[in-house]
C-alpha cells in the first residue's frame, strides 16, 4: 500500500501538480488512513514518509502526519465509498479557484473521468478544522473541489482513479481558461453531464 502511494506521489510530481513539499495524499485501509508524513516531498521513496492514523481514536504512528491530516479524515468521514484523498496544487486549477468563474462540464472527457461537478470552496486557512469543514461538506457531492489561493482536492475509490480525476479537472481548468481568452464560452447542457455520468458509473 505505502509503495502504491510513494508510486502516486511520483507521478504527481512528475504531472507538474505540486512542487517542493506541497500537497499531500492519502489512502485507506479499514479504519487506519495513510498520508504523507509533514514535510516531505510526494517524490520520496522512502516508505517511513508516509505514517498512519487511526480514524476512530485520531491517534498517529510513525511519524508526524501532514498539516492537512484533518481535511483527509473529514473527506473519509463523511464518503464511506472513497479510499483515497488527493491534496494538490496545480497551477491552472488554483487560477480557477481564485477567480469569479463557476468551474463547470468543460468537456465530455471531464465529466466521464470526474462523475460529478467540481465545487469551489470558500477559502479557509490550511491545515485547519474549518478547513476540513468546508471541504468536506462539499465532497459530500463532489469528487472535485477547487480551493482558493491554495489548490484542489479530489477524491476516488483507488489512488489511480484519485490521479486521473486530478488530471482531468486539471486539464479541464486549463481549457477553460484558454477558452476564455478566445471569448465566450459554453459548457455541455447539464441533462448531457447527466447522461454521460450515468453512462460511467454502470
Amino acid at each position: 500500500m505505502k509503495k502504491d502511494l510513494m508510486r502516486t506521489g511520483k507521478k504527481v510530481v512528475e504531472k507538474n501538480l505540486v512542487m517542493t513539499t506541497g500537497g499531500n495524499i492519502s489512502f485507506r485501509r479499514g479504519n487506519v488512513v495513510y498520508i504523507k508524513a509533514k514535510g516531505t516531498s510526494l517524490s520520496s521513496k522512502n516508505k517511513k514518509d508516509y505514517v498512519s492514523i487511526d480514524l476512530k481514536t485520531g491517534k498517529c504512528k510513525g511519524g508526524i502526519p501532514s498539516s492537512e491530516k484533518y481535511m483527509h479524515i473529514a473527506c473519509y468521514k463523511v464518503r464511506s465509498d472513497i479510499k483515497a484523498v488527493l491534496h494538490l496544487h496545480p497551477v491552472f486549477s488554483t487560477a480557477v479557484a481564485n477567480s469569479k468563474i463557476k468551474p463547470g462540464a468543460v468537456s465530455y472527457e471531464l465529466v466521464a473521468l470526474l462523475g460529478s461537478e467540481i465545487l469551489k470552496a470558500k477559502y479557509k486557512p490550511s491545515g485547519s478544522h474549518e478547513l476540513a469543514k468546508e471541504i468536506s461538506r462539499l465532497i459530500k457531492k463532489a469528487n472535485a473541489v477547487l480551493m482558493p489561493n491554495h489548490g484542489l482536492v479530489v477524491v476516488g475509490k483507488t489512488l489511480k482513479e484519485g490521479l486521473k480525476r486530478a488530471l482531468a479537472v486539471e486539464r479541464a481548468c486549463q481549457t477553460l481558461i484558454f477558452s476564455r481568452l478566445l471569448g465566450l464560452f459554453n459548457f455541455l447542457p447539464k441533462k448531457e453531464a447527466k447522461r454521460i455520468i450515468s453512462l460511467y458509473r454502470k
